[in-house]
């Protein structure tokens, strides 16, 4: 009976509008989660006759659910301060991969990491984006999964460039010396205080020298009571040079007893050699009262240049400190009546420094003498010289420490060293209907054929939202709107009931007249 069939189909419709509002009610707290609303259409009527002036007596049969829609509107942006989450603040999803091939979309960016560094949803699945190799983010290349490089160490990188902004005094007199420092770093990651000495030669000229002091690590062995202890300057003896910064003293037995330390020895040749330190050493060593040779203490230098210093019970203290060989490290610096550089007129370029103590690669550099603008950082006025500034571009190795998500989508990862790496950018995606996506649960979406293809891109293109780190979006339902639209379905649910009673009353009094 139709009596029976139609409230029937309210009450069905109507529990169908209750699980919407307690599922959005449930979702209060669920991360971007997205509300929902049934919508109702009429079912067919049936025509049980015409009316006298021709119109049709139409009856319905009741009601049915039309849709369940979806409200993608944004939720509240909520900061966390933790690394792994995102959150998007307009349209767009960002784009998931469970390694079928087949994407998935979430608005949901609680992300963590898993095990192996890639950054994933709570459930497994890959946040993907666009590769980074050397830190350059290459948006033309296929969507890969975001890895995090946790536990590794950035490799060291050698000083190619250096620049230096300097204020030469004008009035300085002939013979005026300036010296400036910048550090750099060498190929496996040590660091040295180049030194750039101006001298001024004549009126708007000056020359300068660039080294590069090497401090030597000693080692020490012991046989027959005899101690060892070696410099090895990584040059062949010939070549090696002393730099003046080198403080080493020898104690050891002196001949009258006891035990004696030398004095800082004097240098006696400019550049000193390594036979001038040797020859330098001894004297020390025969001021202090220590016997020099046989029975006492040994010091010489190997063709290979290595400085060793023998005997019993002998001890060093200080630095020795070696002038790395260099090449294209000197030359002259002409001004014009206003102060400014004229030449060189370009960077000065191939300043080479080899035959490091550690082995490391032979430094080749630029001196940047001009800057972004193409104005010399060099420049000579009416004032006291003074170095007030210095820039390289070469770092030791670095511990990853943490990462961050940009505005842009961009994953950067930050080390102990101080240098930050671009590892890859988030993808976004968006389709033409939205309303078509499939929900998988998980606040995970596919698409169909009714949604169409997703398109990707990145944060702030092709009508795509943005990004905040550290951030999330929060479920955008409406408790307020919830209640209202829970009291109206109680109520409709409630009056389909009432019709449902009163129909079994009447065919229980219809069934009575009957019988």
């Amino acid at each position: 009976m139709a009596s029976f069939y139609i409230p029937l189909t309210g009450l069905d419709s109507d529990s169908t509008s209750l699980n919407t509002i307690a599922n959005d009610l449930s979702n209060m707290s669920t991360t971007a989660f997205k509300a929902q609303s049934t919508n109702f259409s009429t079912l067919f009527s049936q025509e049980i006759g015409n009316s006298g002036s021709g119109n049709a007596i139409q009856v319905g049969e009741g009601v049915q659910v039309a849709s369940n829609a979806t409200d993608f509107t944004q939720g509240t942006i909520d900061t966390t301060g933790v690394d792994t989450d995102a959150a998007l603040n307009g349209n767009g999803f960002f784009v998931l991969s469970s390694g079928g091939g087949a994407n998935v979309y979430t608005r949901a960016g609680d992300f963590t990491l898993a095990a192996n560094g890639d950054l994933t949803t709570s459930d497994g699945l890959n946040v993907m984006g666009y590769p980074a190799v050397n830190g350059v983010v290459n948006t033309n290349a296929e969507l890969t999964g975001i890895n995090i490089p946790e536990n590794e160490v950035q490799a060291p990188q050698a000083t190619t460039s250096f620049g230096m902004t300097a204020t030469l005094d004008s009035q300085a007199a002939a013979g005026t010396s300036v010296p400036g420092q910048v550090q750099i770093y060498d190929s496996l990651g040590n660091s040295y205080e180049a030194t750039v000495t101006y001298t001024k030669t004549a009126d708007n000229q000056w020359s300068y020298n660039v080294t590069l002091p090497d401090t030597l690590t000693a080692s020490s062995s012991s046989a027959a009571g005899v101690t060892t202890i070696d410099y090895n300057f990584g040059l062949s003896g010939a070549a090696a040079n002393v730099d003046a910064g080198t403080n080493l003293t020898i104690t050891a037995p002196a001949a009258s007893g006891g035990t004696a330390t030398t004095a800082l020895p004097a240098f006696s040749g400019s550049p000193e050699t390594l036979a001038d330190y040797v020859n330098d050493l001894n004297a020390a060593l025969t001021t202090a009262g220590i016997t020099v040779g046989a029975g006492g203490v040994t010091v010489a230098a190997s063709a290979a240049g290595v400085l060793s210093i023998s005997g019993a019970n002998v001890s060093t203290s200080g630095s020795v400190i070696q002038d790395a060989a260099s090449a294209n490290a000197s030359g002259t610096l002409s001004f014009n009546a206003d102060g400014n550089l004229i030449n060189p007129a370009a960077n000065v370029s191939g300043i080479t420094f080899s035959g490091l103590s550690d082995g490391a690669s032979p430094l080749n550099m630029t001196w940047d003498l001009l800057g972004s603008s193409g104005t010399s950082t060099i420049s000579q006025v009416d004032t006291t010289s003074a170095i007030s500034a210095t820039t390289q571009n070469g770092f030791a190795s670095g511990q990853y420490m943490s990462f961050a998500i940009g505005s842009d989508g961009t994953v950067t990862a930050s080390f102990s060293n101080g240098q930050k790496l671009n590892v890859g950018q988030l993808a976004l995606a968006n389709v033409t209907n939205l309303q078509g996506l499939q929900d998988l649960g998980n606040s995970e979406f596919g698409t169909t054929l009714a949604s169409g293809t997703a398109t990707t891109g990145t944060s702030g293109s092709d009508g795509l939202g943005t990004l905040q780190g550290s951030a999330l979006e929060e479920s955008n339902v409406n408790i307020s709107a919830e209640f209202s639209d829970l009291i109206i379905a109680q109520r409709a649910f409630e009056a389909s009931s009432k019709a449902i009673t009163t129909f079994d009353t009447i065919t229980q009094e219809t069934i009575n007249m009957i019988h």
